[in-house]
């Protein structure tokens, strides 16, 4: 059935509005959550206190942002040897390309902080041969509950009191299974935050401790690992990894030396003058509207840089547009054939057609006649069949 302008027009004013009325408010119910782990929210859940607490400090000077799109924008910082930045939760996992962006950033002297449990945080960790273990972690050294296990780091020779919600075992492994850097590029571990030797990983996941369930060496399980960057002997940039994603929030804040800790942290890792960056791209946001923004400026952003994937992406969107529209001009219905409703090679049209000769057809055949006259002599004008 063939379909006119003006009914495809409406077609899509109705399918517009209806997915402006209907659909995307049903979406937004679907989609919505609550956001945690901000550095802007102040729920319990989110890390403002941390934030607040890197902008307040008296001792320190540190420029503190957030990325909300995409970490491409690390590129553009001039100064990476005093840049942190903070990743608490990836709720969504780092593509190839972004993970690049981040090894550019440390090769550059820049340093990330990585706050991580059953999440994502594994497509960092890869790039170090190390592994967040997301199976529950028992300890003899817990408060209140089993949840809340307790433990003691160490950095630049002090010792802090650390309570951790939930945290999970950082495990070498054999290897890397990506591996983006540069051929010179070594790192060295230090692992300033463990377990009791008295802990157990729950491998089965039955909630017990049970005897096929692993068991902690005598040096404990790693809570915190620090892998400092290295180029034929220079020191470059840094990655810290400690499992558990809610250490920082608000609501943690201020257990036992938990916000000392971090704040000594983040001093150790970029000094007292610096630049702090909070990766808020990595959380999902509380609305559908939210996360549809996020990801068309995240797009945005990836259509900008200029690497050789970025190139193929850009040239692969110039050939599609081209298909599009060479499909869309097929789609056009050919003009109809115009058909004379006399025979053109007639002097007069059907009389089967019923019309009578008008003026314009007689003063035609006038003019026609006239010019015979004048090519042909008179005795070969009158040979000519008026046929």
């Amino acid at each position: 059935m063939r379909i006119s302008s003006r009914s495809g027009i409406v077609i899509l004013l109705v399918t517009i509005t209806l997915s402006t009325l209907v659909l995307f408010p049903i979406l937004q119910i679907v989609v919505e959550r609550d956001p945690q782990l901000s550095a802007y929210d102040e729920d319990w859940n989110d890390i403002s206190n941390f934030r607040q607490a890197l902008e307040e400090d008296a001792d320190t000077s540190y420029n503190v942002s957030a990325i909300l799109s995409n970490p491409a924008v690390l590129d553009d910082i001039v100064d990476p040897s005093s840049s942190l930045l903070v990743i608490a939760g990836i709720e969504s996992p780092y593509t190839e390309l972004e993970l690049e962006i981040l090894v550019r950033f440390m090769e550059r002297g820049g340093s990330i902080l990585v706050l991580g449990d059953y999440d994502y945080s594994n497509t960092i960790a890869q790039l170090f041969a190390i592994e967040f273990v997301q199976h529950q972690l028992w300890d003899q050294n817990y408060r209140d509950n089993v949840s809340f296990i307790e433990t003691t780091a160490h950095i630049d020779g002090k010792s802090y009191s650390v309570l951790l919600n939930e945290p999970v075992v950082i495990k070498d492994l054999n290897s890397q299974s990506l591996n983006l850097w540069s051929s010179n590029i070594e790192w060295t571990k230090n692992v300033f935050m463990t377990t009791s030797r008295n802990s157990w990983i729950d491998s089965d996941d039955d909630g017990a401790i049970t005897p096929y369930d692993e068991a902690a060496p005598l040096s404990g399980f790693q809570l915190g690992v620090e892998c400092g960057l290295r180029s034929e002997g220079e020191a470059l940039g840094s990655a810290v990894f400690i499992s558990d994603s809610s250490l920082g929030i608000n609501h943690m804040w201020n257990e036992n030396q938990n916000s000392f800790f971090l704040i000594d942290l983040v001093e150790s890792i970029i000094g007292t003058d610096g630049q702090v960056l909070f990766d808020e791209s990595r959380h999902t946001q509380e609305s559908f509207g939210a996360s549809l923004f996020q990801a068309a400026l995240g797009f945005y952003f990836l259509l900008s840089g200029d690497t050789l994937v970025l190139q193929i992406i850009r040239l692969n969107v110039l050939v599609a547009v081209i298909i599009f529209t060479m499909a869309m001009s097929l789609r056009q219905p050919e003009p109809r054939r115009l058909f004379h409703i006399f025979d053109i090679h007639k002097p007069r049209p059907f009389r089967s057609y019923g019309h009578n000769l008008d003026n314009g057809i007689l003063v035609l055949q006038e003019v026609f006649l006239e010019r015979l006259r004048l090519r042909y002599q008179i005795y070969e004008f009158d040979d000519k069949s008026r046929k």
